[in-house]
């Protein structure tokens, strides 16, 4: 490997300084590459990343012997001033014999050296191209006239994911990448497994995957494809939709809730947050209602069919409830419950569409079947309905997961899905970020705190971080971070447990489609700077704008 620098005094087990030699200076040597200290006593490698390339020259410097000359705009010998650069220098690991930390520093005079990361995978990242259980995704920054793909580990995925990033940042582009590569794990030398995944889609970043999954099955070129071997793509939009009234495919599908699923509890708890919101939900009237719903499954009955008519429901209420609540809390109750049934069926159809969400084998369904969900709550898939309604989906399909994976873990049956949720903060809200209630909070922590245990991993996407419950995101051990808003940097350096300075200044400045990968899934201890360029195979629609051709247009039309 050829020599790029020298280290000079003052290194550390974390960082040093290195001078340039001259064949490197002038650009040969960009922040984010990857180089090796040749630490000679004792003998050892240490992988380094650049963190910050700076240029000196004697005859440019804060008050100088030249600055008058400079001030009266003569010229400047420059050309025999002493000229250098040097390179601050993050260090990583110590590669001598597999991955280990750096117990002793690099000397003064230690050469670097260039690394070629397409020819040293193992080096730096501790695995081999062909390793099972691997995805490789973008390129390390630094690096333009060659792409070095970066692994993560899908063993980490249960251990749940946050993805961070203000809009125009590429962050719903690259979790498209990121899907794309959850199709087609590798699994042996010989077979291939997909990630069972339920998105929830804010703005319909996702929505056209389904449509692109089929058109590439029939076309018979799906072998080697970005569809990999996923059994399933299914679209489910609300029964208002446009795109379903309209819709011939059988993979776009209403959505709905079969309240039978969950148990009478979830169902009271999630009607009075409905009804009184979080902070005001009172247990006696959550459990009294609970015990009218225990009641009237004890009669095998069904609870969904039960809410879709609201004269059967008030004399549920009044039979039962008379011997257990005072009329003042029987009365908040069937406020409570009409408001519920008149939003969730009357508006919006959820209980008596036929859905598949509403059947009892649906998980079981897309864990066996590797299947993908996309709940659409773009405009198209949810239009006009308001967030009290997605909350209570979200929390439905919360509920519905916890407790069919609570049952897997029971009979020691492993599986695994990845529930994705775009806009997190609006269903699992921090203190700071007041959106009235959310539903889901109580069981989206269940699966934070529990989920990992039997294999139901969160994805929290979100623009912002410090507005996501904390408790909630401190369950999260990898990150993909995009670039953030500068009220959110602090937040984001501690829920990582901190990050280097080099990189942590990047938060705010990086580009589109530039992000900082981190933690658990990460098959090397630190974080990487990577940029993710054009691989998306299904192409990103949402978000695309065509301002000044759509001016032109009714400027036209106006003319005319």
């Amino acid at each position: 490997m050829q020599q790029v620098g020298v280290m000079l005094s003052g290194s550390t087990t974390s960082d040093g300084v290195c001078q340039l030699v001259k064949s490197a200076e002038g650009g040969a040597v960009r922040e984010g590459m990857l180089v090796i200290v040749n630490r000679t006593s004792p003998e050892a490698r240490i992988l380094a990343r650049i963190g910050e390339v700076i240029s000196h020259n004697d005859f440019f410097t804060v008050g100088d012997a030249w600055s008058e000359s400079r001030r009266e705009g003569l010229d400047i010998p420059s050309d025999i001033a002493r000229r250098y650069q040097i390179c601050k220098l993050e260090l990583l690991c110590d590669i001598t014999h597999g991955t280990g930390p750096i117990n002793f520093p690099p000397g003064p005079g230690d050469t670097v050296s260039g690394i070629d990361p397409a020819k040293n995978i193992e080096d730096i990242f501790n695995v081999g191209k062909d390793k099972p259980g691997i995805v490789w995704i973008g390129t390390l920054l630094g690096y333009t006239k060659q792409r070095v793909p970066v692994p993560l580990n899908v063993e980490g995925l249960p251990m749940h994911l946050g993805i961070f990033g203000i809009t125009g940042s590429g962050k719903s582009y690259d979790t498209g990448v990121l899907i794309e590569r959850l199709l087609s794990i590798r699994c042996s030398s010989t077979r291939k497994v997909a990630y069972p995944m339920m998105i929830v889609d804010a703005h319909g970043d996702y929505a056209n995957y389904p449509d692109e999954f089929h058109r590439v099955k029939q076309s018979g070129q799906a072998e080697g494809s970005w569809v990999g071997v996923a059994g399933w793509f299914r679209r489910l939009v609300f029964p208002s939709a446009s795109v379903m009234t309209e819709a011939t495919s059988s993979y776009i599908q209403p959505l709905g809730i079969n309240l039978d699923l969950i148990t009478p509890r979830d169902i009271a708890d999630l009607i009075v947050q409905f009804y009184k919101g979080e902070e005001a939900i009172s247990e006696l009237q959550v459990a009294g209602l609970a015990t009218v719903l225990e009641d009237f499954r004890r009669r095998a009955r069904s609870i969904n069919v039960l809410f879709r008519k609201p004269e059967a429901l008030t004399t549920a209420l009044s039979d039962t409830g008379k011997d257990i609540l005072a009329s003042a809390a029987r009365d908040a109750i069937k406020r409570a419950v009409e408001k519920f049934s008149e939003k969730i069926e009357g508006q919006y159809h959820l209980l008596s569409t036929k859905s598949p969400l509403q059947e009892e084998t649906f998980v079981d369904r897309i864990t066996r079947e590797q299947g993908v969900a996309v709940i659409d709550f773009s405009a198209d898939g949810a239009p006009g309905v308001d967030l009290p309604t997605k909350q209570i989906i979200v929390a439905y399909l919360a509920t519905l997961l916890f407790n069919r994976f609570t049952e897997y873990k029971t009979r020691k049956e492993m599986r695994y899905l990845l529930f994705m949720i775009e806009e997190a903060q609006n269903f699992c809200p921090s203190s700071r970020y007041k959106v009235g209630s959310s539903m889901a909070r109580a069981r989206l922590s269940a699966i934070a705190t529990q989920g990992r245990k039997f294999g139901l991993s969160l994805c929290l996407i979100t623009q912002r971080p410090a507005f996501v419950d904390p408790v909630i995101l401190s369950m999260c051990n990898t990150f993909l971070i995009h670039r953030v808003s500068p009220g959110d940097v602090s937040y984001v350096q501690q829920v990582t447990g901190g990050l280097p300075e080099s990189i942590s200044k990047k938060l705010t400045s990086m580009g589109k489609g530039e992000m900082i990968v981190h933690g658990q899934m990460a098959t090397i201890p630190y974080p990487l700077l990577v940029s993710v360029p054009d691989e998306r195979a299904v192409k990103h629609l949402a978000g695309t704008t065509r301002v000044v051709e759509g001016i032109a247009e009714v400027s036209d039309i106006e003319h005319d």
